[in-house]
């Protein structure tokens, strides 16, 4: 009977003993794989100041200024991403290389503040780029100067208040400086030339009905919507208004519209929606 139980208890012991030298073998390789990821982290961070230095000169060229006000034009969503991808790269945390931050080399703290500063950079590049993109979707041929104001654009055809208004609703999440004055004059270039074409169709609509002159015409609001038309600038738009101020001087017996070329109106708002001559100077008005 005692050699049995005798028997037993040496293979328990047996088995007890091969489990503890396996932990502390398991023990053993994990601290020894540590001490690997230790070792490649210290390396791999101390080449992440070379790809810092170089993603901080990439981010720099997107800008027109060495102040990093103004963003160049032509910039898309996926060179931004791009950079975003290197960024991600570029791993300086003890979580990235699987290690506890205290076991990290002394200048990785610094690396991992310029890392975190560059990201903060490229989203407020990215916020800005869809700001300018959509922008420069509210006009024909886009914006033509992203560092000074040019009154040389034309409103599309089937521009709405909206499309303005959401832009300018969006630039309230950004603080004031001199890139948002200037998407601010933009929208002001947009919003004076769209303000023009709603209040001609308003005086269309009153002066014909279904085609036929209404008894609201009258020889000054006729003269008045052909100066108006004459300071469109939207080919499209001057056309529609064009053929319409034909009609009512047919019906009307006036004399034929003939499309006045004068393009230079401003008002007491500074601002004009109406184009000069390229040797003159253009500013831009609200009617």
């Amino acid at each position: 009977m005692g050699k049995p139980l005798l028997k037993t208890l040496t293979v328990v012991a047996v088995g007890v003993g091969a489990i503890a030298i396996c932990l502390v073998g398991y023990r053993q390789n994990n601290q020894r794989q540590y001490q690997q990821r230790v070792e490649y982290a210290q390396t791999a961070i101390a080449s992440e100041t070379d790809g810092i230095a170089s993603l901080k000169k990439e981010v720099a060229s997107l800008y027109l200024n060495e102040d990093h006000t103004f963003l160049k034009a032509g910039i898309s969503a996926d060179d931004i991403s791009q950079l975003v991808g290197k960024l991600a790269m570029i791993k300086v945390s003890g979580e990235e290389y699987g290690i506890e931050e205290d076991a990290l080399p002394a200048e990785a703290k610094e690396i991992q503040k310029q890392k975190q500063a560059i990201d903060d950079e490229l989203k407020d590049i990215e916020a800005k780029q869809k700001i300018q993109e959509a922008t420069d979707k509210l006009f024909t041929k886009g914006v033509s100067n992203w560092q000074k104001a040019e009154n040389d654009v034309i409103i599309k055809k089937d521009l709405k208040e909206t499309d303005v208004g959401s832009i300018r609703e969006n630039l309230n999440f950004f603080e004031e400086d001199k890139w948002t004055a200037l998407v601010k004059e933009y929208l002001g270039f947009a919003d004076a030339q769209l303000d023009r074409v709603t209040k001609l169709q308003k005086e269309f609509d009153r002066m014909l009905k279904d085609d036929k002159v209404t008894d609201a015409v009258t020889y000054e609001n006729y003269l008045s919507a052909v100066d108006s038309i004459s300071k469109i600038r939207n080919k499209d738009l001057k056309e529609k208004y064009t053929k319409l101020a034909e009609t009512v001087a047919s019906q009307m017996g006036y004399a034929g519209y003939y499309g006045n070329t004068t393009d230079t109106a401003t008002t007491g708002d500074g601002y004009s929606d109406s184009m000069t001559d390229s040797s003159e100077t253009d500013s831009e008005s609200y009617y």
